[in-house]
């Protein structure tokens, strides 16, 4: 028996685990295909494709970039592939590599609304609203009941001031997904910050966090924070961030300074393994006095939120 028969064998089973929601088991079974397979790679696209796809979807964003470059580069030709890494990359917050895959895919297919939503809601964020705007228009002529291209278009206009527009939209997301958590939330976010703005409260200052500038925080700490850390603490210190930033909106002027002190503030709160302030300061190439500044600026902002401390 060949090492590639050896390899289709494990896939087969990869895929007999994955339809039976063995989900764990099955990227095993996947990873073992692609390490049996020779010189000859002939078949090895489709094992990349559903263990990126899989680890995907079951939240190991970080690891699935590695194999979903890697399928990119077997077969750049897809543009459906170009679409994953463009996606994962969004949800990494790196938003200039999302943005770069995310164009290559559409250029592929212009009409596939889900590929108009996500470059569209990368492009809003990257503060190129009018286009972002557009396409995520597009999107919802295209597919005019889907809920989260509604709440993706509802932030864009809220970011450039549309209100009443804004309020429609994530209204209709609403009604066409009443049981949504991430609908609810934004729909209360937009309502939060309709009533504010009558207040001669600028949206362009509470929607600071909403930018390139400031996802550059969390890119940076999903890049360079320890690689042991399970995914749901990477979405946790999404959270962490995110609600920082409603509450304190003070101008960031180095991302790096904030991705170290939000790594030492998740390492506190679940960790404890002791990570030491003068080790982030190393690695992240900023002062230590910086960090211990900026958390304990974290921690006296978000109070209660952060009861373990």
């Amino acid at each position: 028996m060949s090492l590639n028969d050896i390899a289709s064998q494990f896939f087969k089973k990869g895929l007999r685990a994955e339809r039976n929601g063995e989900y764990e088991s099955a990227i095993d079974l996947f990873k073992r295909s692609l390490s049996a397979f020779s010189s000859d790679k002939s078949g090895v696209e489709e094992v990349l494709l559903h263990l990126g796809d899989l680890l995907l979807y079951t939240g190991r964003v970080r690891e699935s970039v590695k194999y979903l470059k890697e399928l990119v580069s077997v077969n750049p030709r897809d543009h459906h592939y170009h679409y994953l890494l463009g996606f994962a990359y969004s949800k990494l917050m790196k938003v200039k590599e999302a943005e770069r895959e995310l164009r290559k895919a559409l250029s592929g297919d212009p009409d596939e609304p889900e590929y108009l939503r996500s470059l569209g809601w990368v492009l809003c964020v990257r503060d190129k609203l009018d286009e972002g705007e557009a396409l995520l228009r597009k999107a919802h002529e295209l597919d005019p009941e889907n809920p989260y291209i509604c709440t993706d278009l509802a932030m864009c206009l809220a970011k450039k001031e549309e209100m009443d527009e804004a309020i429609y939209m994530a209204d209709l997301a609403r009604e066409l997904e009443p049981d949504s958590p991430f609908v609810e939330e934004t729909w209360n976010f937009i309502k939060e910050y309709a009533e504010l703005l009558k207040k001669g409260q600028r949206i362009g200052d509470i929607f600071n966090y909403f930018s390139e500038s400031e996802v550059r925080v969390l890119s940076l700490f999903y890049d360079k924070a320890e690689p042991f850390y399970p995914e749901y603490l990477l979405e946790e210190a999404s959270r962490i961030w995110l609600n920082f930033r409603k509450a304190n909106r003070k101008l960031i002027r180095k991302p790096e300074v904030w991705a170290a002190a939000l790594e030492y503030t998740i390492d506190m709160l679940f960790m404890g393994r002791g990570l030491s302030q003068v080790d982030l300061a190393r690695k992240y190439r900023v002062s230590r006095g910086s960090i211990s500044r900026s958390y304990k600026e974290l921690v006296s902002t978000l109070g209660d939120e952060l009861t373990v401390l």
